[in-house]
């Protein structure tokens, strides 16, 4: 599945079985571009005692710990279509906290946690040059930086043609967010409700298409520093839109009722085996009965 070029493995546990022992491990295999399916992170459906079911999320390297905006609307999205035929809205959990999504059957909107850790107007050194930018916890760390700022640095270039992995990767490693480390967004101010956002993420170590809660972080800082209003539409690197929403005293920085809404893709379902002796994933045929159970309307609204 795919949200705003955000694309995820789902695991649905309960068709599995739990039969996968170590999923960090999976992740990485499965998540590998050369050697497995490819994607920017493993999504694991699981069963829920009290919820309609509990989201895991692995990173491409099989690390976990942060919040995934667009693969939490991924997942709501399958819960929708494979259990919640006649539903539109769902509470389930994640990383210890309950969220909920809905949906008009082409928009999933995801009501997030308020988040933490506003720190604006701050400073790191990178090699030598004084950087400014900003630090929010929507979910997940982010530093956040405006590409008014940073643009002498890269004389010529525009915001879409600059390479943000050299600095993006730098910050992400700075000293000053260890020990967990930091997603980096870079924003472009397009309108007072607009703006277009570049994200280096974490655990996947390099510039996804969109991230989620990097969105969310990105659209908060542009309404402190730029008074954008919200919902902010985000342009992302893929080329379709998020809207991220909120509301809050902005001058005492407190941030509620945050959601996250926009389009998602099913693009297929298949089965995939994975040697956990050696560093090799694979393919084979499902079933005529297996793709039929599965066959859903989200297939074939993405077709």
């Amino acid at each position: 599945m795919s949200a705003a070029g955000n694309d995820f493995v789902l695991i649905d546990e309960i068709h599995t079985g739990n039969k996968i022992k170590n999923y960090n491990l999976f992740a990485q295999k499965v998540c590998n571009r050369r050697l497995g399916i490819g994607a920017d992170g493993l999504l694991v459906y699981k069963s829920h005692n009290e919820l309609p079911f509990e989201m895991v999320y692995y990173n491409s390297d099989g690390s976990t710990g942060g919040m995934c905006g667009n693969g939490a609307r991924c997942i709501s999205a399958y819960y929708f279509d494979v259990y919640g035929k006649n539903e539109t809205t769902v509470q389930f959990k994640a990383f210890g906290k309950i969220y909920s999504a809905s949906s008009d059957g082409k928009i999933i909107t995801l009501s997030m946690q308020n988040p933490t850790q506003l720190l604006t107007d701050l400073a790191i050194n990178v090699e030598g040059v004084d950087i400014s930018c900003n630090f929010i916890d929507t979910g997940s760390p982010h530093t956040v930086l405006f590409f008014v700022d940073i643009k002498n640095q890269y004389s010529g270039k525009t915001f879409e043609s600059f390479d943000i992995h050299t600095l993006g990767r730098q910050i992400r490693l700075h000293e000053a967010f260890k020990p967990l480390g930091t997603n980096v967004n870079f924003v472009e101010i397009v309108t007072d409700t607009q703006i277009r956002v570049r994200t280096y993420e974490r655990g996947v170590e390099e510039e996804t298409f969109s991230c989620g809660t990097g969105s969310i972080a990105s659209a908060i800082l542009a309404a402190l520093r730029f008074k954008c209003q919200p919902p902010i539409q985000v342009h992302t690197r893929s080329g379709e839109k998020l809207i991220v929403d909120f509301k809050g005293n902005l001058i005492n920085h407190e941030i509620m009722q945050v959601s996250l809404a926009g389009t998602w893709i099913f693009h297929y379902t298949g089965s995939v085996f994975i040697s956990e002796k050696e560093d090799i994933a694979g393919s084979r045929h499902i079933p005529d009965f297996a793709i039929a159970a599965l066959y859903s309307q989200t297939i074939q609204r993405s077709r």
